[in-house]
């Protein structure tokens, strides 16, 4: 009998996720420097010490990708189910290492400056002594131009991407290299590991419709695009974020009369976290300030500071008119089912009788919980790696052990409350790059060396400071 060998690929670093998290990653590796963080006079440096080089300067480490899909195919497809014509992030927030004006040019060099369209950012005072409002970073950029940008960006960064499902991880013997296994039994051996994931979580329920959560008629949003049907004229939406508006705005368009339920008021806000959080005069004392508090403290503090979800005003505005014309209706209270009406669910909201529904649809977000992830759990079990409130417990450095990394969401214990969105996983990029020396010969040398002191690449990881935020559905 012949017995299949299962395929084995090698590399210095495999990064698990196709997403922007998993870009940015690949981009901090491979670039050079970043302009973000370095004078004039350093880039000068960096690029006399390239040409001294022969052009070797930048990292060489080779680099595979893995994710089921192709490049950022899950972002196209929550962009498509929820209709998402804009993104909620400015165009600073992207992941390109180099450049945070790429974006940007991007825009520009291809005819598209009409897909970036104002934030209403410029209005705001605390971001008045900033250039960036005035050159159009504070824009925000269109779903199809983002995407195009980081499909473009990932061609330019040399990797080898492989579709296919991560399973299991696993290291011969202590210090040694990691062997990834993936469900075709394809196995890479990597000497660096980097976790690019995503939220990872088990959904929140509503107390008043756990008993009922099997029934069809009620559904998640991601499941929006098939469950949604040309019967369903009335619908309840549950959540107080981005997502839930979204998720309401886009049954709206297909004709259904909505009712948006929230436990809270709707808070409306440009972003999901604090200001100070990607105002770069101030990012840097946020960060510090989120690595000083202890693990429970720092678990607080990545709830109180998103606190609960917002709604940017363009989309308040958008919704103010369909509550204008009849169509919406916005309840402050806790759904609870009463039972069936004439083929209808029967859900109470806020006391009192019940109100008919053809559907509902649950946009209330997620608990953390890496484990909820079976590659992860996987790994947790394998490695005996300790987590906390439900997030991996990395180091400084984003080390869940030796030589494994986690960036982006998984990262947030660390990075802090805008570790999911694009301008946290960009700085999270940027501290896994430096701990895997990707810039060391920046600073090697003594006559060619591109940073004046040692201490730059420092202030490279705890700035990195554009910081914006990513929106829940983005």
């Amino acid at each position: 009998m012949t017995v299949k060998m299962p395929k084995k690929k090698s590399c210095d670093v495999c990064i698990v996720g196709g997403g922007p998290a998993g870009l940015a990653a690949l981009s901090a590796i491979h670039e050079p420097y970043t302009l973000d963080s370095m004078t004039s006079t350093q880039v000068n440096n960096a690029n006399v010490t390239m040409g001294r080089r022969n052009g070797v300067g930048p990292s060489n480490h080779s680099v595979i990708v893995v994710d089921p899909s192709q490049w950022m195919d899950k972002w196209a497809s929550n962009f498509r189910t929820l209709e998402i014509d804009y993104l909620r992030s400015p165009a600073l927030a992207h992941p390109d290492h180099f450049d945070v004006n790429a974006l940007l040019a991007y825009a520009v060099s291809q005819g598209r400056e009409n897909e970036l369209i104002e934030s209403g950012c410029g209005k705001i005072k605390a971001l008045h002594g900033l250039g960036q409002t005035q050159v159009g970073l504070w824009k925000l950029p269109s779903s199809s131009l983002f995407l195009d940008f980081c499909v473009d960006l990932a061609k330019k960064l040399k990797h080898d991407y492989m579709q296919g499902c991560a399973e299991n991880l696993r290291q011969e013997e202590s210090g040694g290299k990691y062997t990834l296994t993936l469900s075709d039994g394809t196995e890479i051996e990597a000497s660096s590991v980097i976790l690019a994931l995503g939220q990872t979580g088990t959904p929140q329920l509503p107390r008043g419709l756990m008993g009922v959560v099997s029934d069809e008629r009620i559904f998640h949003w991601k499941s929006m695009s098939s469950k949604l049907t040309p019967v369903h004229e009335s619908v309840l939406v549950v959540g107080g974020g981005l997502t839930a508006v979204q998720v309401a705005q886009s049954a709206l368009r297909k004709g259904k009369r909505v009712v948006l339920a929230s436990r809270r008021p709707l808070v409306e806000r440009h972003f999901d976290i604090d200001i100070n959080w990607f105002d770069r005069r101030n990012s840097n004392l946020q960060v510090s300030s989120f690595y000083h508090l202890e693990e429970e403290e720092r678990l607080r503090a990545l709830k109180e500071v998103r606190g609960g979800g917002s709604v940017p005003p363009i989309y308040m505005d958008d919704l103010r008119k369909w509550v204008a014309r009849g169509l919406l209706t916005l309840v402050t209270a806790d759904p609870e089912y009463i039972g069936e009406s004439g083929g209808r669910l029967s859900v109470a909201l806020g006391g009192g009788s019940g109100k008919e529904f053809d559907c509902i649809i649950l946009a209330t977000g997620i608990k953390p919980d890496c484990s909820a992830n079976p590659f992860v759990k996987n790994i947790i079990n394998n490695f005996s790696v300790p987590t906390v409130g439900g997030f991996p417990d990395v180091s400084v450095d984003l080390e869940w052990r030796r030589n494994l990394f986690c960036v982006g969401a998984l990262g947030s214990l660390n990075v802090g409350p805008d570790g999911a969105n694009l301008m946290g996983a960009r700085r999270a990029a940027s501290i896994v790059a430096n701990t895997l020396e990707c810039k060391q010969w920046l600073r090697e040398g003594d006559q060619c060396s591109a940073l004046a002191n040692k201490f730059h690449l420092f202030m490279e990881d705890s700035s990195d400071s554009d910081s914006g935020s990513d929106a829940d559905g983005d």
